[in-house]
């Protein structure tokens, strides 16, 4: 493989005024701060690297350092070939041209001559969907028109390496999936791709390759999808955020010390899941039924109570939603006072091994009163099963997978 790009120890600190002291109340000499700390790797001919963090890790910084646009303070970075950037809104374009100007000349400024711009200037329109409003001036432009545009050019113009700073992120639901449909083609004739984003299952679904970063420099670099696992569950929480207290027990388990009321309807005494028919401190594997677990006390008998459960992937893909409030047979059976429990069964099977997150939803004569899909976060782990290639299906990372059935002849 021909490597196209190399990253070795890069840094950026940002000067900043250091705070007002006592005595004179004059401020103190410049402080370092912010930036980017340390980071390092290596891409080549046909990788896509998604660069994830929280707001303020230095994203933003380490591809102003690749486009050349920021220096850094330490380490060195190096490129082979033409690289061409979508970094910031209304970089790249003159206001006063029309969509077309533009689009001959950033060609231009990227070496290519008049016939090598005529024969992609028609795919770059296409591809924007723009229609007329290609002759009018980019200031007249939507922000949702302007990033067609930019995306449509920096995309068809021949270049090496392009780097993306959350333009994926933008546009409707349907030139998205063009946007990733591009990326893709572009990876596989041999483009290397860096791309910053915050919606996670696009960095999933795009990238080969990841890069982590926090405030303190990078935390990890390579080609598991598990390093994105790894930053989503540190961005969420177990605990539910109600206000009230509650203690985290059994691993997969809430249990509430005075119970969580929850409108005036309900007390909320515990929930949590574990593998059927196992301890609550047993891990769990894609080979288990799932079981939920619902305790609660119902507070009055004016109105009947529902209980539903849902599960998240952990980037905010929906995966099952489910109540009792839909079947008929459990009609008016949450309506007298009392403690209550309810068992919900997922057979195994259905979810595939991964990190979930499992969320409460009461509702009362079917008004939804509370919701919370970010309630407890929980592993499946992969078991190897007998009959299965397991070095194959560990690879396998889809939300669900069921148990298929194939049938091969020979016609």
């Amino acid at each position: 493989m021909e490597q196209v790009l190399e990253v070795r120890d890069i840094s950026k600190a940002y000067e900043r005024p250091a705070a007002r002291t006592g005595g004179n109340g004059g401020p103190g000499g410049p402080e370092q701060g912010g930036g980017l700390g340390n980071v390092s790797f290596q891409l080549f001919r046909g990788d896509v690297l998604g660069v994830i963090g929280r707001n303020g890790t230095g994203k933003s910084t380490l591809l102003k350092i690749l486009a050349g646009i920021l220096l850094p303070t330490a380490g060195t970075a190096w490129y082979r070939g033409r690289l061409v950037s979508i970094l910031e809104f209304g970089t790249g374009f003159h206001p006063d041209l029309t969509g077309m100007e533009n689009i001959h000349m950033n060609a231009a400024l990227l070496g290519m001559n008049r016939a090598e711009i005529a024969q992609r200037c028609g795919a770059i329109v296409d591809f924007s969907e723009l229609g007329d409003a290609i002759y009018d001036p980019v200031k007249n432009y939507s922000n949702g028109m302007y990033l067609r545009l930019a995306f449509s050019v920096f995309t068809h113009l021949f270049c090496d390496i392009l780097l993306l700073d959350e333009v994926i992120s933008t546009g409707d639901f349907a030139f998205r999936q063009k946007c990733y449909d591009r990326i893709r083609d572009l990876a596989a004739g041999g483009t290397t791709i860096v791309v910053v984003s915050h919606h996670p299952d696009a960095i999933r679904h795009l990238c080969n390759k990841f890069l982590w970063l926090d405030k303190s420099g990078m935390v990890a670099f390579g080609e598991s999808p598990a390093i994105l696992d790894d930053y989503l569950e540190q961005c969420v929480t177990n605990l539910p955020s109600t206000g009230e207290e509650a203690v985290t027990v059994d691993h997969f388990c809430l249990t509430w010390r005075s119970g969580m009321n929850i409108g005036g309807e309900v007390r909320m005494l515990r929930f949590g899941l574990r593998a059927k028919g196992k301890d609550w401190e047993d891990p769990i594997f894609q080979t288990d039924d799932l079981e939920m677990e619902i305790e609660f006390e119902k507070l009055n008998d004016k109105e009947q109570i529902e209980i539903g459960i849902s599960i998240l992937a952990l980037f905010e893909a929906w995966v099952l939603v489910d109540s009792h409030a839909i079947y008929y047979r459990f009609h008016e059976k949450v309506l007298q006072p009392g403690i209550y429990r309810c068992r919900y069964l997922v057979p195994a099977g259905i979810l595939n091994f991964g990190k979930f997150q499992l969320g409460l939803m009461v509702t009362r004569s079917q008004e939804m009163i509370y919701q919370n899909p970010f309630m407890v976060n929980f592993d499946i782990l992969f078991q190897e099963q007998e009959g299965l290639r397991n070095h194959l299906a560990r690879r396998v990372t889809s939300i669900v997978k069921p148990t298929g059935s194939w049938h091969i002849e020979k016609l």
